[in-house]
């Protein structure tokens, strides 16, 4: 005869503050509004925020157990995120290409935080992502208007120095002329 040990009082309190914090949590991860994502020591995703869904366009069934790749095509700095998260407790604003589902890409800063189990070992990071493809786009067309200024001014700058040539030449040369015309008249006056 199996024995069914009865739930006390405590037990039954902590399994109501476990649900309680689970649920908490569960809240809090679906409301943050920066793309979030969970990602284990071989850049697995393991969960992704509502945020992020809203972002990439995947849900957490296409996106959960797929490798940080599927989202960051470029290899190299998934690895270097890796790599570095392993050492340093968090990296902020690292710029990369992040790809939404259908493959359009959009510029984003990356931000990581290194997770560790009770026993302090490396066990993962969470990975911000914040779309920067507007201001991007901004900065670039206000370099070009910039640049495009520039060479305004530059062509002005130009066409008030062949000014100042011009107007200086033409001032010397009536300096020259009046030189010239009192060294006539001294002659003329001599020979009269």
């Amino acid at each position: 005869m199996v024995k069914i040990k009865k739930e006390n009082k405590t037990d039954r309190l902590l399994k109501e503050n476990l649900r309680e914090l689970t649920s908490y949590i569960e809240d809090f991860w679906d409301f943050i509004p920066t793309p979030i994502i969970l990602v284990n020591p071989l850049n697995i995703i393991l969960s992704i925020s509502k945020s992020f869904e809203r972002l990439s366009g995947y849900t957490a069934y296409e996106a959960v157990g797929e490798n940080l790749t599927k989202i960051i095509p470029d290899k190299n700095l998934v690895e270097n995120l890796r790599k570095e998260i392993t050492k340093e407790e968090e990296i902020l604003n690292q710029e990369a290409l992040f790809l939404v589902k259908g493959g359009k890409g959009i510029t984003v800063n990356l931000s990581a935080k290194k997770r560790r189990d009770e026993k302090g070992d490396f066990i993962g990071y969470f990975l911000t992502i914040v779309d920067i493809s507007e201001i991007k786009t901004l900065q670039e067309n206000l370099e070009k208007k910039v640049e495009e200024k520039t060479g305004e001014l530059q062509k002005r700058v130009e066409e008030l120095e062949k000014f100042h040539k011009l107007t200086v030449g033409r001032e010397l040369k009536m300096i020259e002329l009046k030189e010239e015309i009192k060294k006539l008249k001294e002659e003329l006056k001599k020979v009269v």
